[in-house]
């Protein structure tokens, strides 16, 4: 297989879906004079904090030592390679179609 075929490209975002976005974004100096002074009478928030669950945090590091894990077996492609060149390579048909419908079985 083709390494170039498995590859995703990523178009960048349209500026021209993100124009109406920044320009609500907008505020006068009236306006932000205003809210200047307003903010003054009030008590300014609070920062925000997030605290994660003992699963979550153990779902965090299993995500990432799984990003750590190489998604080809180089060896084991390396294997196989060498064993198909040699001829001793075998396909068990059985075993392919027991797999096929054991993975029917868990989509139904």
């Amino acid at each position: 297989m083709d390494p170039t075929e498995n590859t995703m490209n990523i178009k960048p975002p349209r500026i021209d879906l993100n124009q109406g976005s920044q320009q609500t974004n907008q505020v006068s100096d009236s306006d932000d004079a205003r809210v200047k002074s307003t903010s003054d009478a009030t008590i300014a928030p609070s920062s925000d904090t997030v605290t994660f669950t003992t699963t979550a945090s153990e779902m965090l590091k299993l995500q990432e030592s799984l990003a750590n894990i190489p998604d080809i077996d180089n060896s084991r492609v390396d294997a196989i390679k060498a064993s198909i060149a040699e001829g001793s390579y075998q396909v068990n048909p059985e075993k392919i179609v027991d797999s096929l419908l054991s993975i029917e079985k868990e989509l139904t």
